[in-house]
Order: structure tokens, then sequence, then C-alpha cells
């Protein structure tokens, strides 16, 4: 699986990962994967006012409800095995990679 099947299966388009002026380039080798587009620094205020709404909100959790949303996130989101593929730089141990979209 490349590194364009991932964001694909992530939901992102060719529309949505090409023409802009960001590059995004590859862990594992380098290479630009997507080329993204700049938001508007007109949308910045209300896009930080829902970050900053989200973050509040996630507060107000316990904090071991929030670790055990945490870790069943890590356990159950459906392209773990994929990302994990992604992450291992170090070495060729998958495993690694996994533990590290876990966290």
């Amino acid at each position: 699986m490349t590194s364009e099947d991932v964001l694909e299966r992530a939901g992102f388009t060719a529309a949505e990962l090409t023409g802009g002026s960001l590059s995004v380039r590859s862990p594992i080798d380098g290479a630009e994967i997507a080329r993204i587009r700049e938001t508007p620094a007109a949308d910045m205020p209300a896009i930080i006012e829902r970050a900053h709404a989200a973050f509040l909100a996630w507060r107000e959790v316990p904090a071991p409800r929030r670790g055990e949303l945490v870790r069943l996130l890590g356990e159950n989101c459906a392209l773990r095995k994929r990302l994990g593929a992604l992450v291992p730089w170090r070495s060729a141990d998958h495993s690694e990679g996994l533990g590290e979209v876990r966290k």
C-alpha cells in the first residue's frame, strides 16, 4: 500500500491534495505525496474558535475517561495498520509504527 492509498482511504480527494503551495512529504523516503492549499487568513479566527471550544469540552471529560477514550481510539482506528506502516523510519519493525499510532 502506498502513502497515496492511505490518504485516499482516509477520505482525501485528489482535489484536496493537489494545486496547493504546501508540500506534504512521506516520512519514509521524503517523496512529495501531496500539495495542499493554505487556509485563508480570514478563515482562521473561526477555525481557532472551534478548536478552542473542542479543547474546553475535552477538558471537562474526567482524566480516567479521557485516557480510556484515547486508548480505544488508538486500538480501533480503522487506518491504524496503514498509518503504522508509514511511521517506522528507524526500523523495519511495523509493530513500532503501530505503537506510535496508538500513542
